[in-house]
């Protein structure tokens, strides 16, 4: 990469800047993309040098994009508490928010002391690297340093590092020569906070910590073989913290193809090469690369012998990442002996064999044509269509807005039979037999005469009927899990953020739960999506109803079980009502996330 620019390419890319500027704020995840106003405002201010260090080109980041599926690993010695990594930690956490208000956690110097006794002796880097390629995995970010600023590698910079502990090897490079090895794309995550480092903790601006701890680490970081990229964890500071342009500009000069996520600013603006939301999938978004992050199972790093999300909840979360347009980034916690949760492996495998059969519909994908909803969504490759029937109809088809293409032919990728699909005016219909036993949701194959790419993406649901609704619980089990927690904004996806944490929660002395919705005149009611609970987990539901008001009286209108975080309905006739109950039953620490009902379109 040149180390300057020349006056043309600078007025060019100021140009750029601000013409985006002038619209504010970010985009819809469909039109042409252009920076937040801050972030160009910020990128104005800074010395032009570092301008063409700022992005990575759509060439590097060409393999991140087709890979879809990456494995997290956040692992220290601390995990031998089986505490959340750093946030379980009592004590200071300097230049964050809730600093001098943790209450609970373990406290400080037994959460610190923890490398005394660390020795990993089960820890094999090929044996890691293999599992996550068994499960169809293309890249591996593993946990560098986080928060509580243990270093897992042969720093130089302190001496609270790996070399310290019992075991006393550096694991990274371990993990650096078995991906290289075995062709596993490469990241290492970085907390630039270091809660324990006096440095960190001194007044802001942080230039000796810069200087002495943060720079000279990242020197370290990179020169690793085979590093693709740093996926920062800033914790929403400002750029201005870690001096961002030079950073990049270290980074990119010993691998100028280097990527890097978009948390060394604020979450807002949008930095870095791609957005991150966590703990929770993104809106359909195909004008700025995304990836979600998401644990397999309970906590960020080892809490126990947790179990893993039923496999059917984790294919469908890749899956709705996918046809939504980014990655997904799964963790799982090896153990403190270095070895992996043997059900986490087990479920690994598990993805891995779905995506043997059935990864041509997500790897090298993009979202769209069609824009997802509770129907399930699309990805494509070229004039290659999938639709994802994530799911349920009631009715003999699903009908989608009509494709604008021909469709040459469709098979089913799955064993699912009575499988027709017809493009007519009426729009796109779809007709399937219920699924098998042994899939999870049917996956179609649609051959058009042109690139799917030449497409518009095409919205497949109505509008969200929750503004002027009337919403009554059955009962709620406290304030802070009232049912006025599921309107309006909760129906929102956000391609950066912060997931819904808000739910209703009823009573649990309510026998049967239930939320009725209500409205003064009727609606059209097309499609339902509901979401259980606020993360990757078993359903606690083993029967529910959906009931329509019609001539005075409840008239069933749909039947389900174990609901989980991806629950849709879709209904060939739209129902026609100005009420509408979803009633529980057996389902003892229920916990509903979101609701959302949409009309026709």
């Amino acid at each position: 990469m040149k180390q300057s620019i020349s006056i043309i390419t600078l007025i060019l890319l100021l140009g750029i800047t601000t013409s985006r500027a002038q619209h504010g704020t970010h985009t819809n995840g469909i039109e042409p993309y252009y920076h937040p106003k801050d972030l160009s405002n910020y990128l104005e201010s800074i010395d032009p040098v570092y301008l063409p260090y700022m992005f990575a080109s759509d060439e590097a980041m060409r393999w991140w994009k087709e890979a879809k599926f990456g494995i997290f690993v956040h692992w220290a010695p601390s995990v031998v508490t089986e505490a959340p990594l750093s946030w379980g930690r009592k004590g200071p956490r300097p230049h964050h928010s809730s600093d001098g208000t943790v209450k609970k956690g373990v406290p400080q110097q037994e959460y610190n002391d923890t490398y005394k006794t660390f020795n990993p002796v089960n820890f094999d880097a090929e044996e890691w690297v293999k599992t996550w390629k068994k499960a169809g995995a293309r890249y591996f970010v593993f946990t560098a340093k986080h928060h509580y600023g243990f270093c897992m590698w042969d720093t130089k910079t302190t001496d609270f590092n790996i070399m310290n502990t019992p075991y006393g090897k550096d694991v990274m490079k371990d993990i650096a020569d078995a991906c290289e090895k075995h062709d596993m794309r490469l990241m290492w995550y970085y907390s630039q906070p270091d809660w324990t480092h006096p440095y960190y903790a001194e007044n802001v601006p942080h230039q000796r910590y810069n200087d002495e701890i943060l720079f000279p680490q990242l020197e370290e970081l990179m020169s690793y073989k085979g590093i693709d990229g740093i996926w920062f964890d800033g914790l929403g500071l400002h750029p201005d913290r870690w001096n961002s342009p030079k950073m990049l500009k270290m980074i990119r000069d010993v691998n100028p193809n280097a990527i890097v996520n978009h948390r060394h600013g604020p979450p807002q603006w949008h930095m870095g090469d791609f957005d991150g939301p966590e703990r929770g999938v993104g809106r359909f978004q195909v004008n700025r690369p995304w990836e979600t992050c998401d644990v397999i199972a309970g906590a960020w790093a080892y809490n126990g012998e947790s179990d893993p999300a039923p496999i059917g909840e984790v294919i469908k979360a890749l899956t709705k990442v996918a046809v939504n347009g980014g990655n997904l980034l799964l963790g799982t916690g090896p153990r403190p002996d270095g070895s992996n949760v043997d059900n986490h492996v087990a479920r690994l495998t598990e993805m891995g064999d779905y995506l043997a059969k059935y990864g041509e519909s997500i790897y090298a994908t993009q979202g769209g044509p069609y824009i997802s909803g509770p129907w399930g969504g699309a990805t494509y490759k070229g004039n290659k269509v999938y639709l994802h029937l994530m799911g349920n109809k009631e009715g003999k088809a699903l009908i989608l807005p009509q494709l604008p293409a021909n469709v040459k032919a469709f098979k089913a990728l799955t064993n699912n039979t009575g499988i027709e699909v017809s493009n007519t005016k009426k729009g796109l219909v779809v007709k399937y037999d219920a699924r098998q036993d042994d899939e999870l949701f049917p996956v179609i194959e649609l051959t058009i005469n042109k690139d799917a790419a030449s497409i518009t993406p095409i919205a497949t649901s109505g509008h969200l009927l929750l503004q002027s609704v009337k919403l009554q619980a059955s009962s709620d089990k406290a304030e802070s899990f009232a049912s006025k927690n599921l309107l309006p904004g909760a129906g929102e996806d956000f391609s950066e953020g912060i997931r819904i944490k808000k739910s209703w929660r009823p009573s649990d002395q309510d026998e049967e739960p239930s939320l009725e919705y209500s409205w003064e005149q009727p609606q059209k009611i097309k499609q339902i999506s509901i979401k259980e609970g606020r993360r990757l987990d078993k359903s606690k539901v083993k029967a529910f109803q959906i009931q329509s008001w019609n001539k005075g009286q409840w008239e069933t209108i749909h039947k389900g079980s174990n609901i989980g975080p991806f629950y849709g309905v879709n209904f060939t006739t739209p129902v026609n009502t100005s009420k509408l109950r979803i009633t529980f039953e057996n389902a003892k620490g229920l916990e509903i996330n979101k609701v959302l009902i949409y009309n026709i379109l």
